[in-house]
């Protein structure tokens, strides 16, 4: 019977803490531990893990001092001694049949890897490109190829993904240290290419809770520069990863277009002011760990060479992009479900159209479906705030009655 461990990162999270673990402890499947790595909190939340650890067994807690998201996790895996690992955010929540898909799947198929699916919580502040990434198909590949960036809904969050705990200590993956963002979408292009047999189910077994203020994505996506600086060290560590692996022989070409997915439109639609410095970053990466014959493979893209040759070969092309090349070079690579709202999206934050925007919609009163979903967004906090205060006091009371002895 396969153990499943599932490791929890844990800083300064006492709000959402006891529905998280409430969530883990109810599974349905018996055989698990549940890892909780304390990061250094200074809230309630290592408080909070020792009344569960009082009254759960399968709860390890694991002390450390602050390091970070990948540090928590990495320490996790280290005292983790189940068959398998997975990861579960201290702020989130799995369904109760999360556990018992997981090791099914790997004892019915032997994977090495098993990405499952997962719900926006709340559902109704979800978006089109999140429902998708969040919706992987039923398919097997005994084997690594590319496709799997290109045709499977597989990254960037490594909570919805399940390893064998011998393949990672075998292969000494772990998540990066020193990545302070997007260490999830590193992990995943590591493990991916080093498994032997990885999995995809769409059971929707994670609960993915957005906006939660301090978060660090919601910090990324105040400051325009650092989000693409981050970018660009989440792909330089992908490339420098393959290319010690010895990965990029055979795969350079596609990595280099999956680079290109994830940086170049953003990268030459940067003010001008940050382009420069982005751009030969980019340039340095390509021309370091890529053959001549993939960089000129790159050149001749139909969907990028264009834009490749901006920052190669033409680079006063990349300081006077108008927004028709990049209005072209979004079609190329947007789903039609949610092209136009990208576009226009970026309308609204740049540029003088951007500040008139926010000017003019500031004055004016709010619609009714603005209303409607205010109203809908207070409601879910207040339910989600009674949840978390009521899950609380219930671990208090469980805490109280195990340890009380007359």
């Amino acid at each position: 019977m396969i153990k499943v461990s599932i490791v929890v990162p844990v800083y300064n999270v006492e709000r959402y803490l006891a529905p998280c673990l409430d969530s883990i402890r109810n599974q349905s499947y018996s055989n698990i531990e549940i890892v909780c790595v304390n990061d250094g909190s200074r809230d309630r939340s290592r408080d909070i893990l020792a009344m569960y650890q009082s009254v759960d067994a399968r709860i390890k807690v694991v002390d450390k001092e602050n390091g970070g998201l990948s540090s928590a996790r990495n320490a996790g895996i280290a005292a983790a001694t189940g068959d398998v690992v997975c990861f579960v955010d201290s702020d989130d929540m799995i369904t109760r049949d999360a556990a018992a898909v997981i090791a099914s799947t790997f004892e019915s198929t032997s994977a090495d890897v098993v990405t499952f699916g997962g719900s926006a919580y709340p559902s109704f502040k979800s978006y089109p490109w999140l429902d998708r990434v969040l919706s992987p198909r039923d398919v097997v590949y005994d084997t690594f190829t590319p496709d799997i960036f290109e045709k499977e809904a597989c990254d960037p969050f490594a909570w919805r993904t399940a390893c064998r705990r011998d393949f990672l200590l075998a292969h000494g993956v772990a998540f990066d240290e020193e990545l302070r963002f997007g260490e999830d979408k590193l992990f995943l292009y590591s493990i991916y290419p080093r498994s032997s047999k990885t999995v995809f189910v769409s059971n929707k077994l994670y609960l993915y809770r957005l906006d939660r203020e301090g978060s660090l994505m919601s910090s990324r996506a105040e400051d325009r520069h650092l989000r693409l600086y981050d970018h660009l060290r989440i792909f330089h560590a992908i490339v420098k990863d393959w290319s010690d692996a010895g990965f990029i022989e055979s795969y350079g070409s596609e990595l280099l277009h999956l680079g290109c997915e994830f940086l170049i439109v953003d990268l030459l639609s940067a003010p001008k002011a940050i382009r420069v410095d982005l751009l030969n970053f980019l340039a340095a990466i390509w021309t370091v760990y890529f053959s001549r014959e993939q960089i000129d493979g790159l050149l001749s893209d139909p969907q990028y060479g264009s834009l490749v040759d901006a920052v190669l070969v033409n680079r006063k092309r990349a300081y006077g992009v108008s927004y028709k090349m990049m209005f072209y070079a979004y079609s190329l690579h947007s789903d039609p479900r949610d092209f136009f709202s990208r576009v226009w999206q970026r309308v609204k934050t740049t540029g003088i159209i951007g500040r008139i925007g926010r000017s003019i919609s500031s004055r004016l009163p709010l619609s009714r479906r603005a209303a409607a979903g205010l109203f809908e967004s207070v409601v879910f906090e207040q339910q989600d705030a009674s949840m978390c205060s009521q899950a609380l006091k219930m671990i208090q009371l469980e805490s109280s009655q195990a340890n009380y002895r007359p």
